[in-house]
């Protein structure tokens, strides 16, 4: 059962509404049918839909008929069939019956004389078939079976997760939000959240031959899907499109193997440690060395961006010396500092460690005793890149370290949003019956979140901010705005008295991971960056402080823009005084 948008658009005059909503549904609730509200009361419509199982033929036959008892009750209040979008074959069968017969014929006749061979929209506000024609799904639906490697209990199944779309088309937006990065770009219906649901249903319900659910023609629609997760925020119904395409990938790689390329980016995590410290400096001459160059074709990868560099002293050699040198130092007033954990990724260890370094100086200054889990990769390449079993023996040594800490009540505070918030929400359909996935979920925090967390209960009383006046453009990551919104950030970069903020209301920067890089990919993620961030970037002054707290935007923004973006942690460790 789904609620179903069919009389969703009627509206009446406000003083009629409660009366109106009242009495639909009680009809629908006496044929057995629930319903679902949302919407602008004060304009007299509120969006009603029915739970309907289309899959059943009782349910499609309650259709017409609540269709039936609504419209009569419109001519009751004097109101309208159609507020604010089209009637479309859902409501336009029963036109003649609202509008009257004059009308009607009238509305045929200037059809008729703009449209005299029918070929324009036929079927539409005049002359359509029944409502339960032509319907998506219907008696006969069935999905083939698939074994998913993902947990979709919740939904109901693979198939069901991808019939969350009930083709609302809000992906379609081109001005605003994140969703859909490739459809704003491409203007390519296969290339929104809604072109990929469809795809992936006439796929399974034998629209389509079942050799196609992981054929090439598929494939093509499903990987410009950059797994923003902004479907999963922005859209209506809901679809996890990056959850979905994860599961894609595991089916189609059985089925067709797993590229090299894949393989590499996947794996970068050790790839970074292996070329990083004493290395780093064959590392980088390697990465921009010529011959390089007629390899990476060769790999798929492109030439018209360099590859990051390694820092000759990462992260995690850099924090093992700094904890020699804070020995000693003073404690709490009990002697003891409260601990956290710093959940680290291998972006922030081995190519910008600037980011943790300012991460661990700020949150010292705040009081804290941070601590080094002794985890590996977190699986988020491993996710990006459709590897299950990779993904999930990512995890299992990533709660192996961290759930001991979140038993002691630590707070685990990450600096890469997608790698952090992994643990929020990746997790929970990877080790579905694992109970230390709620455990860790629970005590982890992005760097913004639990510094403005500390912010709203008076915990910063011991820094001092400079005076200095200075304003931040933030862009937004597509993780971080789906999961945790940007409200956060904004109250953590606004802690210096005189910080002023913009936020652009920018959609996916396009490196998305490893997405940039690769060499078919990258004159769409150059659009995807042109389409709000990159010009916002250009217009802002030379003296603004451009912040993005992910790897990928940051990158984005100095080969697009040839500007160095902060990560929030630098900005707040440059705005206080250490001793």
């Amino acid at each position: 059962h789904k609620p179903i948008p069919f009389i969703e658009d009627a509206a009446v005059p406000p003083e009629h509404l409660a009366e109106y909503v009242t009495r639909l549904e009680q009809f629908c609730n006496d044929m057995g049918t629930n319903v679902a509200y949302y919407a602008h009361a004060s304009a007299g419509c509120i969006h009603i839909r029915p739970l309907i199982n289309a899959k059943l033929a009782s349910e499609v036959a309650k259709l017409p008929q609540i269709v039936e008892f609504a419209t009569g009750m419109l001519g009751d209040y004097g109101g309208s069939l159609s507020s604010e979008h089209g009637d479309g074959r859902a409501r336009s069968w029963i036109n003649e019956r609202f509008f009257g017969p004059d009308l009607y014929q009238l509305y045929r006749q200037v059809k008729q004389i703009f449209d005299p061979q029918g070929i324009f929209n036929p079927g539409n506000i005049v002359d359509a078939g029944p409502m339960t024609e032509d319907l998506r799904y219907g008696a006969g639906y069935e999905a083939i079976q698939v074994t998913p490697v993902l947990d979709f209990s919740a939904d109901g199944g693979f198939d069901r997760a991808v019939e969350m779309c009930n083709g609302a088309g809000i992906c379609r937006k081109r001005t605003t939000g994140t969703m859909c990065p490739s459809f704003m770009a491409t203007r390519e219906e296969e290339h929104s959240t809604r072109g990929r649901a469809n795809l992936l249903r006439a796929a399974l319900s034998g629209k389509l031959p079942p050799e196609e659910l992981t054929g090439p023609r598929l494939y093509e629609a499903m990987d410009l899907c950059v797994e923003c997760k902004a479907c999963k925020a922005e859209c209506p119904s809901a679809v996890d499109m990056a959850k979905i395409k994860f599961e894609y990938l595991a089916q189609y790689y059985e089925a067709n193997g797993v590229p090299l390329r894949t393989r590499l980016f996947a794996n970068i995590g050790q790839l970074s440690s292996m070329s990083a410290g004493p290395q780093a400096l064959a590392s980088n001459w390697i990465v921009g060395n010529g011959f390089l160059y007629f390899l990476k074709p060769l790999l798929g990868i492109t030439n018209k961006r360099p590859l990051p560099t390694f820092s000759t002293n990462p992260l995690p050699r850099w924090f093992k010396k700094h904890v020699k040198s804070q020995r000693g130092k003073a404690a709490g007033d009990n002697g003891v500092l409260p601990k956290i954990a710093l959940f680290h990724d291998p972006f922030t260890n081995y190519n910008a460690p600037e980011v943790g370094i300012a991460a661990v100086e700020f949150l010292e200054a705040a009081g804290y005793e941070v601590i080094w889990p002794d985890h590996k990769g977190d699986g988020r390449p491993f996710i990006s890149k459709g590897l299950v079993k990779e993904a999930k023996r990512a995890a299992d040594e990533t709660l192996a370290a961290l759930a001991p800490l979140a038993e002691q009540g630590m707070p685990i505070v990450g600096l890469e949003p997608s790698s952090l918030l992994s643990l929020r929400d990746d997790y929970f359909y990877l080790l579905p019956d694992d109970p230390r996935v709620p455990l860790v979920a629970e005590h982890a925090y992005t760097f913004e979140e639990f510094v403005a967390q500390l912010a709203e209960n008076d915990q910063l009383s011991s820094l001092t901010f400079t005076d200095e006046a200075r304003h931040i453009l933030l862009h937004g990551h597509c993780h971080q705005k789906a999961l945790v919104g940007t409200a956060p950030a904004i109250r953590a970069l606004t802690l210096p008295p005189n910080y002023t903020l913009t936020e652009v209301d920018s959609g996916c920067c396009g490196m998305a991971g490893s997405f940039g890089y690769e060499k078919e990919h990258y004159t769409i993620s150059m659009r995807m960056a042109e389409h709000r961030l990159l010009p916002a970037v250009r217009e802002a002054d030379q003296s603004t402080l451009v912040v993005a707290a992910g790897i990928s935007c940051r990158q984005q923004i100095k080969y697009g823009a040839s500007r160095h973006a902060l990560h929030p942690a630098q900005v707040l460790r440059d705005a206080i005084t250490v001793e």
